[in-house]
């Protein structure tokens, strides 16, 4: 049996299957996607949270008639990207995407996987063994890769929020020198890669991710964490399994100087709950991220930022709530 784990967010998640892993040359994996996840592979005791069961198969089994709970479109060409349906108790995710149609049948608090995947190559090739010629396949593997994109992201977004135990959010988060954790929340164009760019190059702090933070409040205190998913920003090649304890929340947009302002807590979460990743779909799950939120901006100091792309917003940002500002 082939096993790897990850650990994101101090979720475990164990990948195993009989077909064995895929070994690719970092040319052929693009340096960017190997140091994407890298820091996320888990080699410790701890017992997996999440267990994916990998099988490879020559067609995709047929999917059980499902009622449908979301899907998702390419905003270019309107092609579709992957659904989930509900059949009973079990989820199941479908991508039809050309060269990774998978289907993943999933329990219902999203802790247990089947995963079915195609193989990469259907090459056949004629091998020896004691008995005479064998027909070995090639393309009977699989890599990390194949699971991490997409639909582990959409698999922690439901697990966290069954149990009521973290939110994905479209924001920046920083570590700072004191250890404390900045998280700066915006709509698309708000300056979420610019302020990942200025804290990366002008600042010793450091970026745990430009666009994909995940929230988890631990023993009473919020943790803002790293994960594999990121924007347009590059610049740190590897992603950040950090976490750090949230101090300040800011909702962040371009302005023609530095501004801040302390804001309501019925402000921010109308501000908040945009920059989500919300399972409308399910009543119950989404009363739990609406109940963490409301508590997350009942602790966390939460700001309205108008900042210019200058390295000063960095000494700015770490003024505030200074002298009970």
């Amino acid at each position: 049996m082939h096993k790897i784990s990850l650990k994101i967010a101090d979720i475990v998640i164990q990948m195993k299957s009989r077909f064995p892993l895929e070994k690719l040359s970092k040319e052929e994996q693009g340096q960017q996607a190997a140091e994407r996840f890298k820091n996320f592979h888990y080699k410790g005791r701890q017992k997996p949270h999440i267990r994916i069961d990998i099988e490879i198969v020559d067609n995709l089994p047929e999917a059980p008639k499902a009622d449908p709970v979301f899907i998702t479109y390419h905003f270019q060409d309107g092609s579709e990207n992957w659904r989930l349906q509900k059949r009973g108790k079990t989820f199941i995710y479908k991508s039809p995407l050309k060269g990774k149609k998978q289907l993943m049948l999933v329990s219902k608090n999203f802790s247990r996987v089947k995963a079915y995947l195609l193989p990469k190559d259907k090459k056949v090739v004629l091998g020896k063994d004691n008995n005479g010629f064998v027909k070995k396949n090639k393309g009977f593997t699989w890599n990390t890769s194949d699971i991490i994109y997409d639909f582990l992201q959409v698999l922690l977004i439901n697990y966290f929020a069954v149990r009521n135990e973290g939110i994905f959010t479209h924001a920046v988060g920083i570590k700072d020198l004191d250890g404390k954790g900045l998280l700066f929340c915006g709509k698309s164009e708000a300056g979420k890669s610019t302020t990942a760019r200025i804290w990366h190059r002008h600042s010793k702090a450091m970026v745990l991710n430009d666009d994909r933070i995940i929230v988890r409040k631990i023993k009473r205190k919020f943790l803002i964490y790293g994960c594999p998913w990121h924007g347009d920003f590059n610049d740190y090649l590897i992603s950040r399994i950090e976490s750090a304890p949230l101090g300040k929340l800011f909702f962040i947009h371009h302005a023609p100087r530095n501004t801040v302002r302390d804001i309501s807590q019925k402000k921010a979460f109308k501000l908040l709950y945009p920059a989500l990743f919300p399972t409308f779909w399910d009543k119950r799950c989404l009363e739990n991220i609406v109940s963490f939120c409301h508590d997350l901006i009942a602790t966390a100091a939460c700001y309205n930022l108008g900042f210019v792309n200058d390295k000063r917003v960095i000494k700015f940002v770490r003024k505030v709530g200074m002298n009970g500002r």
